[in-house]
């Protein structure tokens, strides 16, 4: 259960996950919409009592009006008074929602929200406000609802959208229903959240809340929208669409997929940025401050208790006062000598986790990346075998010997590229790793292998029997990203084994046993 008063950035990367999993678990939009605001329903709460959070919870899409059935058509004729003369225009239809009431359960139950036309921006604005001020809230322009463009639409998802965040919901005269619904029901806040697919369908996903949300929790779902995104782009070749096509093209599905990954990863980052921003210019120095005040008060009374005893010597000559005078001075000493111990100690075993974690995906998931590296190298010339009977000063003489670098052909460099392209979930899950246990390790190489493996597998959805590297072969920018990225990945191996030699002898040969019981081409459970 996520708490929403307190949402962390680990809850944020928790629930992307679930998220990602009811994607693999649902067979149509319609099934995933209804496990998605199940989610949101079941898992926001208060920790301590267990009492859940979210009074209701909606997922609506726009379809247009010449898609929606019979009795949608005549709940959209009654609400307009006619009968639209456009066929085309864009409807808000209910898919999913969950709520504490029976009714609320179903779509078809749903007195008057089953389908929300959009005849106009005027109708819109004047009738159903909420909404209007949801698209201008998340940063769009309504008419990019009411009339999507292909080209538009394409520009629209390589945009982050804002959170529509409504603190207080009681007396607020754009939330309907206030004494049907927010008074009797407690709704304190409403967050929503929403995006534009390839298709030119807006999806909007609205929680009611009876806990108040803070401006922080309705920033960390900006990423959660992105992977709502993410899961329901595979559904997006399902007849939703309301641009003038019949189909979307994989290759469309593609860009769109990776545009959203890119913002995923922009996310992380800048939330990342922002919360050490934070923490440092507030917490951080209150923190510092506290303790510095501690420390200050402590030592000041232990020299005060110190100069009183030779205070007294000067005054009596007893020699035991001197010794007295020594305490406070040796107490003070000690504290400062623990602190440092301490410190040094909570830095070791930070380092540790950190090894033992990238041990754990050096021996699986990343295992065929690193065995096609070496099997690959023309120069320096190592093995398994070689590294595993290699001296330590051997070791860093091999790591030298890689900033020579040299791959037998192109073909060989190909095998190498073609095995990052699995492995994009556990580099994934690295950065995501370093971002919940505040490590500055290689975040932004993470990024940038990342973003490498997009266009690696966007190259080889559109030429299935193309290497990629002689494509890069012709273009100059493109081979210095591959050799980089290769290059580095060698780097990174041998210097972490050199490091686990050093530290973890026991764990550097149970990696390299793993290697040498798993040939590459056993392929990896991601």
């Amino acid at each position: 259960m996520f708490d929403l008063t307190n949402f962390s950035l680990q809850d944020m990367s928790e629930v992307g996950d679930a998220l990602q999993q009811l994607e693999l678990k649902a067979k149509n939009i319609d099934e995933l919409s209804d496990m998605m605001v199940q989610y949101f329903f079941d898992n926001l709460g208060d920790i301590q009592t267990g009492e859940k959070s979210s009074v209701l919870t909606r997922f609506f899409m726009t379809y247009p009006y010449s898609s929606l059935d019979a009795e949608l058509q005549q709940s959209a004729d009654k609400m307009l008074g006619n009968k639209p003369d456009d066929q085309d225009m864009k409807c808000l239809k209910l898919l999913a929602t969950a709520g504490v009431q029976p009714e609320w359960n179903s779509t078809i139950h749903s007195k008057g929200h089953r389908v929300i036309p959009l005849q106009n921006e005027e109708k819109v604005k004047k009738v159903f406000y909420m909404i209007y001020e949801f698209i201008d809230q998340m940063g769009m322009d309504i008419s990019n609802v009411l009339n999507p463009d292909t080209k538009l639409s394409a520009e629209l998802e390589e945009r982050i959208f804002n959170v529509y965040h409504v603190p207080e919901a009681l007396g607020n005269p754009h939330i309907p229903a206030q004494k049907e619904f927010v008074i009797p029901f407690r709704v304190k806040s409403l967050m929503g959240f929403g995006g534009m697919l390839p298709t030119g369908n807006l999806f909007i996903l609205l929680i009611f809340s009876k806990a108040k949300i803070p401006r922080e929790t309705a920033n960390l779902f900006k990423n959660i929208a992105l992977h709502v995104r993410m899961a329901t782009l595979p559904f997006v070749n399902e007849k939703i669409f309301v641009i003038d096509k019949d189909e979307i093209t994989e290759e469309e599905r593609l860009r769109s997929l990776i545009a959203t990954q890119r913002n995923l990863l922009e996310v992380y980052k800048t939330t990342t940025e922002n919360t050490k921003r934070s923490e440092s210019v507030s917490f951080n120095i209150a923190n510092v401050i506290g303790k510095f005040t501690k420390k200050v008060w402590l030592y000041v009374c232990l020299l005060f208790v110190s100069v009183f005893f030779l205070f007294v010597h000067w005054l009596t000559h007893n020699e035991f006062t001197l010794h007295l005078a020594a305490i406070p001075i040796e107490i003070l000493f000690g504290a400062l000598l623990i602190e440092k111990i301490l410190e040094r100690k909570r830095k070791t075993e930070q380092s540790k986790r950190l090894m033992h974690f990238r041990c754990y995906l050096f021996r699986s998931r990343l295992r065929n990346i690193f065995l096609a590296n070496l099997n690959a190298l023309k120069f320096p010339i190592i093995s398994i075998s070689k590294i595993k009977n290699a001296s330590l000063d051997e070791l860093k003489q091999m790591r030298k010997d890689a900033n020579h670098i040299e791959y037998a052909s192109l073909d060989a460099m190909e095998t190498i590229i073609t095995e990052y392209v699995p492995a994009y979930h556990a580099f994934y899950s690295f950065m995501e790793w370093t971002i919940i246990h505040d490590i500055d390790s290689g975040f932004e190489n993470m990024i940038y292998i990342l973003h490498f493996i997009e266009e690696v597998k966007q190259f080889k959805q559109n030429n299935p029997d193309a290497p990629y590297v002689y494509i890069a072969q012709k273009n100059r920018s493109l081979m210095k990203k591959v050799k980089k990225v290769l290059a580095e990945g060698l780097f990174n191996f041998l210097e972490f084994l050199i490091e686990l030699k050093k530290k973890e002898p026991a764990l550097f040969y149970e990696l390299l046993a793993d290697y040498e019981e798993h040939p590459q081409g056993v392929q990896n459970m991601y």
